[in-house]
């Protein structure tokens, strides 16, 4: 098989193992706690999560398929794969940081709105619509 055309495979499974896995995390992260932010702050973490979960796959990928060649910067020997996970963890990270500047104040007024919502007690109303 040609080298060009196994690479071109491998990254296309990259990508798809990413997407997927991105996606799982990222409704599982909506689940367990939910966003308020609004689109900007769900794009935020799904790039955030996807940026993480990329991380062991292009590892695993990398060395055990295409085992890239060692390059020179700086005096060391650095293999590519190296700078792409570091880029990928620095990526993880400053997605998680806006999402968390963008999602901080909707979170605070969707936590004012329930601390407010439990201050007032039970109402008459709430007696009414209850089921109860």
């Amino acid at each position: 098989m040609d080298p060009s055309l196994i690479k071109s495979l491998v990254l296309i499974a990259l990508v798809a193992i990413v997407l997927r896995l991105g996606l799982l995390v990222h409704q599982r992260s909506g689940a367990n706690k939910p966003i308020h932010g609004g689109a900007l702050s769900q794009a935020l973490n799904l790039l955030s999560g996807m940026c993480f979960v990329a991380i062991l796959p292009t590892v695993c990928l990398s060395v055990l398929i295409l085992h890239p060649e060692a390059l020179t910067f700086a005096g060391l020997t650095w293999h590519p794969i190296l700078v792409i996970v570091v880029s990928l963890g620095l990526g993880s990270f400053v997605f998680a940081l806006l999402h968390a500047i963008v999602e901080r104040a909707p979170l605070q007024r969707a936590q004012q709105k329930a601390a407010a919502s439990t201050a007032r007690g039970w109402t008459e109303e709430d007696a009414k619509t209850s089921g109860l």
